[in-house]
């Protein structure tokens, strides 16, 4: 049985409403200088404390007020633009001849670079002639670590630029076929008249693959995609269809997953687009049509686009003629730099740039009054959700750590009766809330808005009738615009595939969504005066941008930790109650970016089997090093036992912690983080060096931290 692609005639209008319901906060027009300049400023307000000196590490002065002011001159000191938008991409464009601002092989190289930080491992691109004579393919694997496939694509179709109008173009990401020039997009048919690029997964490939080699078709591939490229060919030529028909009757036979764009030498004025569980939108610019998988790709040629939806197929023109405009919708404004100068690198400049993001991410001071907490979905039904009293939140990889440090939040303040979090790959239905519809509800986290395992639980929850609120940092994204309730991160564009500055705004969205609760509660209930827990956890959050500037004084010390860690085969990462999942975060981040097998764990756990892991300093590598979060809360002395523990079976301890004392015979100096010290966030700003020891030893391993290999940031594929 093959799964009906389901033919939609004419793109369905849009509503009106789809992104209203989401509150955006405009973006800085500079970076680096105005936040220097406004955390000082900021910094000169509070209690100024030199790290590694003082017992205990205060950022504010204690008064309320004063944070308030102090967060308040950070805000001041922005001035704001338009919004921030945020696996594999694909980048399409049909424009008049000779009319275009750029060629076809330009703008598609430009957008390649543009979606590069959704990850990949090749990069293809493939250009038409106006008068279809000519069908030109370039595409290349990124052989090794630190390759570029875009760069090599760039270099080699410059060799035959043509000044095409027509083209398409593709960043790979792996699922079917290794990583191998042969591999990569576009495709063709076995007329080499098709060109195909494809993002998502045909479940029954094999089968099709087996069906067309019966009749003669041969493949020089390993991918799903050149089987759709041949099956559409076969099914043009065999029927002398249009390449539209053609590409109908074709997805007609696949089970799957698509976002895909073709084209053909026979018809080279036009491209033929189709959804179906992989996001596509659509560019509409004066003298060119774009096809991209984001906004981002052609923002700076046109900012009218329409979203496809799962179903669609369209053909596309230059001057967009068969397009419904009904559903032109209006992207931000994206500033999208191409380049992390001065910075080496995406990952420490996205580390560095962590007050700013979180600062943006509390409004500025707009979404965190000194009165209560304002989110502009949210507020548009506060007597439905404040029903809620069952919260679900489904996320996955570093989002899944943000969601369980935001439900411990929640519970510590009472935002609901009960609050878990789980990982959107594992959850089924019979994972969602139980009980009454209005009194359950689920968070959806993801940076891209577009994780596939995520959406999954998107649709099964509203077809469950359950009210859904997404955390995303992309603008318009598929999640979001499926919700069409939740909260922006408005962290910016984030450009490194492994995630730092998304996962700490996603926690502070999370923060103020659990105030947003149990103030909304209390209101409609008639509680006037806000818990002490609800008030701390106001405070912290008011004192998180400079708390986090703070920490970043700890990048020295955290370098050297990391020339220790070279030759290291494998380590842990040790936190207790809101420092466990800030423990998997960092565990996560030295997986990710050094190829080093770390593992994070709670604070107590070792001994239940791990403790077997640990090796002295006559190991093979070594004493087993583990970095242990022991903050000032009252976890401090489960994990000081802990720290004796493994330290007592010969390990290397290294502490972060938010008192000087607590590492005290555990620990020397050279081995001490001191952080500051932030209440139920303090064990968030331990990330910070987290993430700054994972950059500093992929910089001694020789590895780009920009981009692991195997990874993709948007993970679109099951």
């Amino acid at each position: 049985m093959y799964q009906r692609y389901v033919r939609t005639t004419a793109m369905r209008a849009i509503s009106a409403n789809t992104i209203n319901m989401y509150q955006t906060v405009s973006a800085p027009r500079d970076s680096s200088t105005q936040i220097k300049a406004a955390l000082m400023a900021a910094v000169a307000a509070t209690t100024v404390f030199a790290v590694g000196n003082n017992e205990s590490h205060q950022v504010a002065t204690g008064s309320p007020a004063d944070d308030a002011r102090c967060f308040h001159e950070v805000k001041r000191m922005f001035h704001p633009v338009g919004g921030v938008a945020s696996s594999c991409g694909i980048v399409g464009v049909v424009a008049t001849p000779n009319k275009g601002k750029t060629s076809a092989r330009s703008f598609l190289v430009e957008g390649l670079t543009v979606l590069k930080n959704r990850g990949y491992d090749s990069a293809g691109i493939a250009t038409v002639g106006p008068s279809g004579d000519e069908l030109l393919v370039t595409k290349y694997a990124s052989a090794g670590d630190n390759a570029d496939g875009v760069e090599l694509v760039d270099k080699k179709s410059k060799e035959k630029e043509k000044g095409h109008s027509v083209g398409i173009a593709h960043t790979r990401w792996a699922t079917h076929g290794g990583k191998t020039d042969a591999n990569a997009h576009p495709h063709l048919d076995s007329s080499g008249k098709v060109a195909l690029v494809h993002n998502g997964t045909i479940n029954n490939a094999n089968q099709l693959r087996e069906e067309l080699e019966s009749l003669g078709h041969q493949f020089t591939s390993e991918t799903d995609t050149e089987v759709v490229a041949k099956l559409i060919g076969h099914i043009k030529d065999k029927h002398s269809l249009s390449l539209r028909d053609a590409t109908e009757r074709a997805l007609q036979r696949c089970d799957g997953s698509w976002g895909l764009c073709a084209m053909s030498r026979d018809q080279p004025d036009e491209l033929i687009v189709a959804c179906n569980g992989s996001p596509l939108v659509i560019g509409l610019g004066r003298d060119a049509t774009y096809i991209a998988s984001e906004t981002s790709a052609f923002n700076r040629y046109t900012k009218e686009f329409i979203s496809m939806r799962d179903g669609e197929i369209g053909v596309v023109h230059a001057d967009g003629r068969e397009l419904d405009l009904s559903r032109v919708q209006h992207a931000p404004d994206q500033q999208v730099v191409l380049s992390p100068a001065p910075y080496p690198h995406w990952t420490i400049k996205e580390c560095v740039e962590q007050p700013e993001a979180i600062a943006r991410a509390l409004g500025f001071g707009g979404r965190l009054t000194e009165s209560r907490v304002k989110l502009g979905g949210p507020d548009s039904q506060p007597e439905k959700l404040s029903k809620i009293k069952h919260m679900t939140l489904s996320a996955c990889g570093t989002s899944l750590n943000a969601a369980m440090y935001g439900a411990k939040l929640m519970r510590s303040i009472a935002a609901f009766e009960s609050v878990h979090a789980i990982d959107a790959a594992e959850t089924t239905r019979k994972d969602l809330p139980a009980g009454s519809i209005d009194e359950a509800g689920v968070i959806v986290v993801s940076q891209s808005g577009e994780t596939k395992d995520v959406q999954r639980v998107v649709t099964s929850a509203m077809e469950k009738g359950f009210t859904v609120l997404s955390v995303v940092n992309a603008v318009g994204s598929l999640i979001a615009r499926t919700t069409k309730l939740g909260v922006y991160l408005n962290a910016g564009r984030e450009n490194a595939v492994a995630s730092t500055k998304a996962f700490t705004t996603q926690v502070t969205v999370l923060a103020l969504l659990a105030i947003w609760f149990r103030e909304t509660k209390d209101a409609i209930s008639g509680v006037s005066q806000a818990s002490q827990d609800t008030s701390t956890l106001r405070d912290a959050l008011m004192r998180l941008p400079i708390s986090f500037g703070m920490a970043l004084q700890t990048r020295d010390k955290c370098k050297k930790i990391a020339e220790r860690l070279v030759d290291k085969e494998h380590m842990f990462v040790l936190g207790k109650g809101y420092a466990e999942p800030v423990a998997y975060e960092g565990a996560l981040k030295i997986k990710e970016t050094c190829y080093l097998h770390a593992e994070g764990y709670s604070g107590g756990a070792l001994k239940h089997g791990p403790f077997a892991l640990i090796e002295g300093p006559k190991g093979k590598f070594g004493a087993t090093p583990i970095i242990m979060i022991i903050l000032d809360d009252e976890h401090k002395h489960t994990m000081r036992t802990a720290a004796e523990e493994v330290k007592a079976r010969g390990a290397e301890v290294i502490i972060i912690t938010d008192k000087k004392s607590l590492a005290s015979g555990l620990a020397d100096e050279e081995s001490t983080i001191v952080i500051p010290s932030n209440g139920p966030l303090s064990a968030l700003i331990a990330v910070l060096p987290l993430q700054l020891i994972s950059y500093e030893l992929a910089i001694k391993k020789g590895i780009n931290p920009d981009t692991p290999r195997n990874l993709a940031k948007a993970v679109t594929v099951d």
